[in-house]
């Protein structure tokens, strides 16, 4: 087993998905210590939002490899989402006096995605037979003699 997919069992994560762990804590950590941080927080949600944006547009795309470099950024997305809400709340912290105001905003934000996608259900399209149920088909052993 390489060592790449011994982090990946390990952690769940792709090493390129630590990488950008360890980037943006990074970022984060030398905003703090030089008085930046809400420059860099602000920085980093405006980047995730691009990212959001143009994998919503390459998703659709109509080149095989647009719409592949669109899955890399959906799986970016998806991985930092978290990291980018808990800095959206922390900067409305910054903003917001009312804690329960800040408590909804960031419950709305938190478990938003998920009610949304547990609310809006894709329609399934009804499973097909492959000609099983077909009379005088050979796929049929009743019926055909």
């Amino acid at each position: 087993m390489k060592w790449q997919q011994r982090v990946r069992v390990a952690t769940g994560l792709s090493c390129w998905q630590i990488m950008l762990h360890v980037v943006i804590v990074t970022l984060l950590v030398m905003g703090w210590m030089s008085g930046t941080l809400v420059r860099v927080g602000l920085g980093l949600c405006v980047l995730y939002g691009i990212s959001v944006l143009l994998m919503l547009f390459l998703q659709r795309h109509h080149e095989a490899r647009w719409r592949e470099f669109g899955d890399v950024l959906e799986e970016l997305t998806t991985t930092w989402y978290f990291g980018a809400s808990l800095i959206v709340i922390w900067l409305l912290s910054r903003v917001l006096q009312n804690n329960y105001l800040l408590a909804v905003a960031g419950l709305a934000i938190l478990a938003g995605p998920a009610v949304v996608s547990l609310l809006t259900k894709e329609r399934k399209l009804p499973a097909k037979s492959f000609g099983l149920h077909q009379r005088g088909s050979a796929a049929n052993p009743h019926d055909h003699r």
